[in-house]
């Protein structure tokens, strides 16, 4: 039972985590390249450089990575929104997205895995699997994978401090075909100031 003022979340709890990034993972093996939208994206350590990834076990991208060892993940605006969402809810084992979508690839990456080249992302990270978790999960894989290279849009991305958020509408994911970005820019204060 829920404390008084909430509600049960219900069998979707996860969505009072969202809205999250959404992103457009790509692989190939053996011949065979397809893409899949992935929002359970994150970092997992800065040294090494790793990213985890929750992913579908019947996802046919999933199986790709599980083959070939590398991926990309390419990032978009919410304006590729339309793109995202056929890219996450058509099967690459029942239509070639590809083809249907107009995708065009890159493979000039550092580990050989195709990179989107259009629609054009505004941020890819090329990864390379460390490690696949199979029995952590009944509904996916959990994939732990070492950041081989990162690059993002130069009129859009500061390394100094991220992207140009005024500017920059990154896709979140929010629920379903709803989705949702950036708004505005907030700074925050310390509410507890350190001892010194």
């Amino acid at each position: 039972m829920a404390p008084r003022g909430y509600r049960d979340a219900g069998r979707r709890w996860y969505y009072v985590l969202h809205p999250r990034p959404v992103y457009v993972l790509a692989a190939e093996a053996g011949g065979r390249v397809n893409f899949m939208a992935a929002s359970w994206v994150m970092p997992f350590s800065e040294e090494p450089p790793r990213i985890v990834a929750a992913l579908d076990k019947e996802a046919l991208t999933t199986r790709l990575i599980a083959d070939s060892g590398v991926f990309t993940v390419n990032v978009y605006t919410v304006e590729e929104r339309d793109f995202i969402y056929t890219a996450g809810t058509v099967s690459g084992r029942e239509v070639d997205k590809a083809a249907a979508l107009g995708v065009l690839f890159e493979r000039d990456t550092v580990t050989g895995a195709p990179r989107i080249k259009q629609p054009r992302p505004i941020a890819v990270i090329e990864a390379r699997l460390h490690r696949l978790a199979a029995d952590l999960a009944e509904d996916v894989h959990l994939a732990v994978a070492d950041v081989v290279a990162a690059y993002a849009d130069e009129e859009l991305f500061n390394p100094a401090y991220g992207w140009e958020l005024r500017r920059t509408r990154i896709a979140m994911h929010a629920a379903g075909r709803a989705f949702t970005t950036n708004d505005g820019l907030y700074t925050a204060r310390r509410l507890i100031q350190p001892r010194r």
